[in-house]
């Protein structure tokens, strides 16, 4: 039995290493609004951001080798990695790097954010490709060279930035303003958890009125007043607090979630009943 796991597995990394060692391809089309026109700027942008993603920064001597562009719309390119330093194919160097990128696009095809590995400096190339299948481009499609190809059309792109960037960023105000809406305002509660929110500070408030648990982004303004103030005792003890930011609500006028929030703690203090005791409230009048 081990050895026929082991011969699996044998055949398997061959197979990962054929597919590597593949060109990898980009195919940009022309909207359908326009079928007949590929403007040249959003065509070169498209395929010199597809291959931004392919290049890690840390192999400096690693560039994508243009060996084909066809010239007529739908435009294609095609790019191998070549080690500078020898001039040789460099397959084996960025396959890991490669395989990184193309999971992360595979989990925005099934409406799943991308994981930690997908490396922070790639997200906004992402989000760019994503959006010029927005607005002038029709579709494109991604050839990781694992005999996968990755389509994305309007639909596709509109599913993958509200993925990517939540329901509160400015992609979402564009793709679905007419469902929801926004205002500044602050809500109450106790904090229940400290965390991320799409890899930005942010608390998670149990607000008081409806006992649901809202995440609240921190905005870049208040994040060195929150490392200075907020400790782990402030989330085990749930103590209260108020955040006050941009308030994004779903159609039902239900919170969503706070993001550009600042955060003002609550202090209560124990009080007696003689402390609320005053025999004069009445002015003299009897009860």
């Amino acid at each position: 039995m081990s050895a026929l796991l082991g011969t699996i597995g044998r055949v398997e990394y061959a197979l990962e290493a054929r597919n590597a060692m593949k060109t990898k391809k980009i195919t940009v089309e022309a909207s359908p609004d326009h079928p007949e026109i590929l403007d040249v700027r959003d065509a070169m942008q498209q395929v010199m951001d597809y291959f931004e993603l392919l290049t890690d920064r840390g192999q400096s001597n690693i560039v994508w080798n243009l060996v084909f562009a066809s010239t007529s719309s739908p435009f294609t390119a095609e790019g191998v990695p070549v080690d500078l330093r020898t001039n040789a194919p460099a397959y084996g160097q960025v396959r890991d790097h490669v395989a990184t990128i193309r999971r992360g696009f595979a989990r925005l095809q099934e409406g799943e954010p991308l994981d930690d590995d997908f490396p922070v400096e790639k997200r906004e190339v992402a989000k760019q490709i994503l959006k010029r299948n927005l607005n002038g481009i029709g579709r494109t499609a991604i050839d990781f060279g694992d005999d996968a190809v990755y389509e994305i059309g309007p639909q596709q792109a509109a599913r993958s930035l509200a993925v990517i960037n939540g329901e509160d960023d400015e992609e979402y105000d564009y793709l679905f303003s007419t469902f929801s809406r926004k205002e500044l305002g602050s809500i109450e509660g106790r904090i229940v958890d400290l965390s991320t929110d799409y890899d930005e500070p942010a608390i998670k408030l149990k607000e008081h009125r409806s006992g649901r648990e809202i995440q609240c982004r921190i905005s870049a303004e208040a994040r060195d007043e929150i490392e200075n103030s907020l400790t782990a005792g402030d989330v085990w003890t749930h103590r209260r607090a108020r955040v006050r930011g941009m308030i994004n609500y779903d159609p039902n006028g239900k919170i969503v979630r706070v993001y550009d929030g600042r955060i003002a703690f609550i202090e209560t203090k124990e009080s007696e009943i003689r402390d609320f005791r005053d025999p004069d409230f009445t002015g003299g009048l009897s009860a």
